[in-house]
């Protein structure tokens, strides 16, 4: 899932690949990272360290999710009929409000214990974020009229699905480090002059 998560990284910065390649990606990413969500969810007892990774992959379930509507709504709104434009905005409202949903769940996961640093959108993301909210707002006003005539159609459309290009392979879980049972995390003290004389020594 992550392999997908920077194939869709490099897509976005890419000149040369076209919407529906970053559809595709998105919506396969999506398929991953719910597969993951689902499996570990269905585990009993989790300790903190299950918790901590569910609720990491919730966000990340959410961040694709938003993405796919994203693309997917780029090219419905290629479409030449009134329905088209009108599904194009149902995706992008929706991916905006799953966007919303993912900053949410991001915030949850970084609360989550043990507790972590909010983390810098990078990828994909890091162009979505902005454009997912300025599309959004400017479909919605271009296609009022239509929205206002053709309420009966304000249908969200189902995402297309793919078959997996990546397959993963078996991967049996390591042990847990005994520090995720422990009530106090220590960090060991260490001044950046013996940090330096570390790295010194390993050469």
């Amino acid at each position: 899932m992550y392999g997908t998560e920077m194939q869709l990284a490099s897509a976005v910065e890419s000149k040369n690949a076209t919407l529906s390649v970053k559809r595709r990606l998105a919506c396969e990413q999506l398929s991953y990272f719910s597969q993951a969500h689902y499996c570990l969810s269905t585990c009993d007892n989790l300790n903190r360290h299950g918790k901590k990774h569910l609720s990491f992959l919730k966000w990340k379930c959410l961040e694709a999710k938003a993405a796919a509507y994203c693309y997917h709504g780029l090219i419905t709104d290629k479409g030449t009929e009134p329905s088209c434009h009108i599904s194009a905005v149902c995706c992008f409202l929706a991916a905006e409000e799953i966007l919303n949903e993912s900053k949410k769940a991001c915030l949850n996961f970084c609360l989550t214990v043990p507790i972590t640093r909010a983390p810098v959108a990078w990828g994909a993301m890091k162009h979505l974020n902005k454009k997912i909210h300025e599309i959004a707002a400017k479909k919605s006003q271009m296609y009022a009229y239509l929205l206002e005539e053709k309420k009966s159609l304000e249908v969200l459309p189902e995402l297309p699905e793919f078959e997996l290009s990546l397959k993963a392979e078996e991967y049996e879980m390591a042990d847990k480090d005994g520090a995720w049972d422990s009530e106090n995390w220590k960090i060991p003290n260490q001044t950046l002059k013996m940090h330096l004389t570390d790295d010194e020594e390993d050469d």
